[in-house]
């Protein structure tokens, strides 16, 4: 009677641990905790875009279109310069020189006449006008013949002259003082840069 006994409580004691480990393992295993994502990197900022226009003088802005390529002035009096994609020997000049500095508007459109000369000396034809953009008054000039090359860089000779040349000229009073534009080169060039040239003058508009 004692052995049966002690067999049941060992019958029973075995089941029981068996019991235990079964419930043990059926339990889902404690997830593992989720990995920290690294630290995010500081945002770069973005590096400011360039302004509409591009270049500004005398209180005013402008866009240059093609055929005009923007290059380094020649000169610290040129607020900017242009040559055409399709003649490196053309240029737009642009020049300011301070309020009220740089001459009056027919002192300018004279001197850039009498660069140019026909072949037996006179002086060449040329045409003023005056146009109004964004309500400010825009003085124009025009001129064909041997352009005599103006004035050079200091230290350097003076441009070689060129015959069958053009000028297309445009003054403009800013809210800080004249802008003066010029362009210059072949009359073949300078006629096929008009329209670029109408479109660059129609763009002036105050900086701010």
């Amino acid at each position: 009677m004692r052995s049966i006994t002690m067999l049941s409580i060992l019958v029973l004691g075995t089941a029981s641990a068996s019991g235990c480990s079964k419930t043990n393992q059926d339990q889902p295993a404690p997830a593992a905790p989720a990995p920290q994502a690294a630290p995010a990197a500081p945002a770069e900022k973005a590096a400011p875009s360039a302004a509409a226009g591009g270049v500004s003088a005398g209180g005013l802005r402008w866009d240059a279109p093609k055929p005009f390529v923007s290059r380094t002035p020649k000169s610290s009096m040129r607020a900017a310069e242009y040559g055409l994609e399709s003649d490196a020997q053309s240029e737009l000049a642009v020049f300011y020189f301070g309020a009220d500095q740089g001459g009056t508007v027919e002192a300018n459109m004279s001197r850039w006449i009498s660069q140019f000369k026909q072949a037996d000396g006179s002086e060449a034809p040329s045409k003023r006008g005056e146009r109004s953009v964004h309500g400010m008054s825009v003085a124009t000039v025009e001129a064909t013949g041997t352009y005599n090359g103006g004035m050079g860089a200091p230290g350097a000779p003076p441009p070689a002259a060129i015959s069958e040349a053009m000028l297309l000229g445009a003054i403009a009073k800013g809210p800080q003082g004249s802008v003066f534009f010029k362009l210059v080169g072949s009359r073949a060039s300078v006629e096929a840069a008009r329209p670029a040239f109408d479109l660059l003058i129609e763009s002036l508009q105050p900086a701010n």
